[in-house]
C-alpha cells in the first residue's frame, strides 16, 4: 500500500530488505515503456525522473554502503536508475540540487538533508518529486543531540510533499526543474 509505515525490528530482522521492497515498488509501478526516447522527463532506461527516493542513515559510512549495494540492485530493476550520494562532503548548495534533479535515489544524512531542505520553497517542484523517504536507525530521533534534526526533517518532508501536492505539479514541472 502507499501508507506510512514504521518497522521496528532487531538487527537482522530484515529492515534492510523492506527498504529494497519499497524502493522496487516505487520503481516498478514508475516504469514507463522501454520504446520511449531519452528526453527531460524520463531517464534513459524508461524510470521517470518524476518520483524519486530519499534515504536518510546517521552516517557517511552506512550512505556510502547503502549506495555500493543498492546502485548494483536498482540496476537489475533497470539500469537507467540512478543513485547518489550527498553528504556533508558536498562543495555547494547548488551542485546538491543538480544532483537530486539527476539522481532517482538519494542517500544522505540528516544533517545534509536538513541542510538541503530548510530552503524548499525554492525548490519545491524538485523536493515534491520524492515519493519515498526511507529513514534508517529511526530511534535516533529520541538523541539528545541528533534527534530534533532528524525530526525537523520527517517533519519538513511532509510539508514538502503536502504543498506539492496541493499545487498538483505535471510532471513538466517535475522534469524541467533543475
Amino acid at each position: 500500500s502507499d501508507d506510512n509505515v514504521i518497522i521496528s525490528a532487531p538487527t537482522g530482522a530484515g529492515k534492510t530488505v523492506l527498504f529494497e521492497m519499497a524502493m522496487a515498488r516505487m520503481f516498478a509501478s514508475n516504469l514507463v515503456g522501454k520504446h520511449l526516447q531519452h528526453n527531460k522527463q524520463y531517464g534513459i532506461g524508461g524510470v521517470s525522473n518524476m518520483r524519486k527516493a530519499v534515504y536518510i542513515a546517521p552516517s557517511k559510512a552506512l550512505c556510502e554502503e547503502r549506495q555500493a549495494d543498492w546502485s548494483k540492485r536498482v540496476a537489475d530493476i533497470d539500469p537507467g536508475i540512478t543513485c547518489t550520494t550527498i553528504t556533508g562532503d558536498a562543495t555547494t548548495s547548488s551542485s546538491c540540487y543538480a544532483e537530486i534533479a539527476s539522481a532517482h535515489l538519494i542517500l544522505t544524512t540528516p544533517e545534509k538533508w536538513d541542510s538541503i531542505t530548510r530552503r524548499w520553497n525554492d525548490y519545491v517542484v524538485l523536493l515534491g518529486s520524492i515519493k519515498l523517504v526511507l529513514v534508517d536507525e529511526v530511534h535516533m530521533i529520541g538523541e539528545a543531540e541528533r534527534g530534533s534534526c532528524l525530526e525537523s526533517v520527517l517533519n519538513r518532508m511532509k510539508a514538502i510533499h503536502r504543498a506539492a501536492t496541493a499545487r498538483k505539479l505535471t510532471s513538466v514541472e517535475i522534469a524541467t526543474s533543475r
